[in-house]
């Protein structure tokens, strides 16, 4: 947690929803937008006391905020439609978690999404097309684009870049290894693509982030 101090000054909020409200949202989501699988239901995995912050995140907490500080006669209504997204925003934000864990394609294991995951990794090192996906997952593009999003909370391109760039990360810890060798093996097809998007994501070159984890006797 960071140290306030006068040049670095930190602000926290505490927020305590009412179980009645995350019941609500959860039986809502089940009920109107179901996920692929017989057995996969949204959930709030409440053992998860702590997540990734994200702007969608972050937005929606200061929604909240706002509206609570309001005049308007409406924000009682509008600070409940706020806390409903939030709550969606905190199970789409667990799920990246258990990404990054390897346990949603254990948890969500008769899930298509999850299939998807586990071939797009399993393909990491060649371009992935949304017609390959949408087809291993049985379903057309457009719904699957409107699955994978719903549930993960990013779409499959976003997604599959950020697991290039994971990649990529491991990759690069070999000292030797150049970065034109590195874009191909993401299944990149363009270098200058790979390192701008690299870039986007980790705020360094791929040649920074290989200076900076390796050293070379």
């Amino acid at each position: 947690f960071p140290e306030a101090s006068e040049n670095r000054p930190t602000q926290c909020i505490a927020l305590a929803i009412d179980k009645r409200i995350i019941d609500d949202t959860l039986d809502f989501l089940n009920d109107k937008f179901p996920k692929e699988g017989t057995a996969n239901l949204w959930r709030i995995d409440f053992e998860t006391y702590y997540f990734y912050n994200s702007q969608d995140l972050a937005n929606a907490i200061n929604k909240i905020t706002k509206e609570c500080m309001s005049e308007n006669v409406a924000k009682d209504a509008l600070s409940y439609l706020s806390l409903q997204e939030l709550i969606i925003r905190i199970v789409q934000t667990q799920t990246a978690k258990r990404l990054d864990q390897n346990q949603f394609l254990v948890m969500e294991a008769n899930s298509p999404i999850a299939s998807s995951v586990d071939y797009i990794r399993k393909h990491i090192g060649e371009p992935i097309q949304m017609k390959e996906l949408s087809k291993y997952a049985c379903m057309s593009s457009s719904t699957f684009y409107r699955n994978f999003k719903r549930e993960l909370g990013m779409s499959p391109a976003e997604f599959i870049i950020k697991e290039k760039i994971k990649y990529a990360k491991r990759l690069l810890n070999n000292p030797y290894i150049h970065i034109n060798e590195v874009s191909f093996a993401t299944g990149f097809e363009d270098s200058n693509y790979f390192i701008r998007m690299f870039k986007k994501y980790e705020g360094i070159t791929p040649k920074q982030y290989q200076l900076m984890n390796t050293s070379i006797s």
